[in-house]
């Protein structure tokens, strides 16, 4: 047997239908992962990328640090 993994965005409707089709033709066993870090973690993850690539961060000079 093959294994073959998907990443997909769940909210994108033709990725959902896509994978409703694989589902209801039967020949595929589905096993969904789930992330082992709670959806709050991921929120500000995701939130603190964005920051960073709109260019919305400070940078620390190493010798302040621990000042």
């Amino acid at each position: 047997m093959a294994t073959i993994t998907l990443q997909f965005d769940a909210k994108n409707s033709l990725a959902k239908s896509i994978i409703q089709s694989i589902k209801s033709a039967g020949v595929f066993n589905i096993i969904e992962e789930k992330s082992p870090y709670s959806k709050p973690f991921t929120d500000k993850i995701q939130e603190s990328e964005k920051q960073f690539a709109l260019g919305e961060y400070e940078t620390i000079k190493t010798s302040d640090l621990w000042k």
